[in-house]
């Protein structure tokens, strides 16, 4: 899933943070990195009823994720 597919269904970062158990700021983190790990993304699979689907194509690069830790 796209970092907008998971706004749209929980409609603010603050949701998706608590749906995944993580701070505002990490979900922001995770915006600017281009989307969420395949984990992370399973978690809100998971917590959205199955509405939202992880797809290992949605996952940000690497080298993006550095800029995000």
């Amino acid at each position: 899933m796209t970092f907008d597919e998971a706004l749209n269904h929980f409609r603010t970062g603050r949701a998706i943070g608590e749906a995944l158990g993580v701070s505002s700021s990490r979900v922001s983190q995770c915006r600017a990195a281009g989307g969420f790990s395949y984990p992370m993304q399973c978690v809100l699979e998971k917590e959205s009823g199955g509405k939202l689907v992880a797809r290992r194509q949605d996952v940000p690069r690497v080298d993006s994720l550095k800029s995000a830790v």
